[in-house]
């Protein structure tokens, strides 16, 4: 009976010895390879105009490439342009009557005033007519970028109040991934620095360049409930522009960064272990 029992004490220790040992060695490789999630973003431009009115077309759709220059969508210019033609009917009859002074004041027959105010009303109307043309050009509406319609925000018919966009449209080649990291692994990453992201899709990867190193708020400081040989640690905002493969990133796509292991909290690690 004694036999029995030292046999299963002995079974015990084995598999606890076992599973410790392979708690350790997960430890030890996730100490050698940190990794941290960042996620994919790009560069966003909302397509619109200053000027409000109701939408005739639209010549876009979700999904299309545009170009920079391409045209998106346009604006009722009816009114606008039955103003045109009426101060245009007036500027031509002000300049009949602008010709006839001028000749009046070569021969002396009015004063300098007389010319100068009729000159005056020609140069104001000339300016309106010219307003009328800006916001004309206004109403047709343009792609500023070479991009990808990314949502269509407005549809025929619908009056666009100022500022509102028509369609919001993403910029292909502006493509980045953003990083939280402590700043005890600060220096393995510096500006200009290139390294491989792997994503969630099988042999999807990045290859991504360093661009934004900044110091996050207050709030993403990582302070210890103890003061007992810890310090607080800063997190840093990481940037890294997307060098190959943009038209397969999505934003919002998840993306890792792998580093090596900080041989300095190793060390302090070590040394806690020694004097416990």
């Amino acid at each position: 009976m004694k036999s029995l029992k030292s046999n299963y004490l002995l079974l015990f220790i084995i598999i606890f010895v076992t599973s410790s040992c392979d708690n350790i060695k997960f430890t030890n490789d996730e100490i050698k390879t940190p990794v941290f999630q960042g996620y994919i973003e790009s560069t966003q431009v909302n397509v619109t105009t200053r000027m409000p009115g109701r939408i005739m077309k639209i010549l876009v759709d979700e999904g299309d490439t545009l170009k920079e220059g391409d045209t998106v969508a346009i604006l009722d210019t009816r009114e606008i342009l039955a103003n045109k033609e009426a101060l245009t009917a007036k500027l031509r009859n002000i300049a009949v009557n602008k010709r006839r002074l001028e000749n009046l004041y070569k021969a002396g027959a009015i004063p300098q005033q007389k010319l100068d105010e009729i000159t005056t009303g020609y140069e104001m109307l000339q300016a309106k007519i010219k307003a009328l043309d800006t916001r004309i050009t206004d109403m047709t509406i343009t792609s500023p970028i070479d991009g990808i319609v990314n949502v269509k925000v407005l549809e025929e018919n619908q009056m666009m109040p100022p500022g509102m966009p028509v369609v919001i449209e993403t910029d292909p080649y502006s493509i980045w991934a953003r990083f939280s990291i402590p700043e005890s692994y600060l220096n393995q990453i510096n500006l200009g620095d290139i390294f491989t992201l792997k994503t969630n899709t099988q042999g999807l990867d990045f290859k991504a360049k360093v661009i934004q190193i900044l110091p996050m708020a207050s709030f993403a400081t990582h302070t210890p409930t103890t003061t007992r040989d810890e310090r607080d640690v800063r997190t840093f905002d990481i940037k890294m522009l997307i060098l190959d493969n943009q038209n397969q990133c999505k934003p919002g796509m998840s993306t890792f960064l792998y580093l090596k292991s900080n041989n300095k909290d190793n060390t302090d690690q070590d040394t806690l272990s020694k004097n416990k």
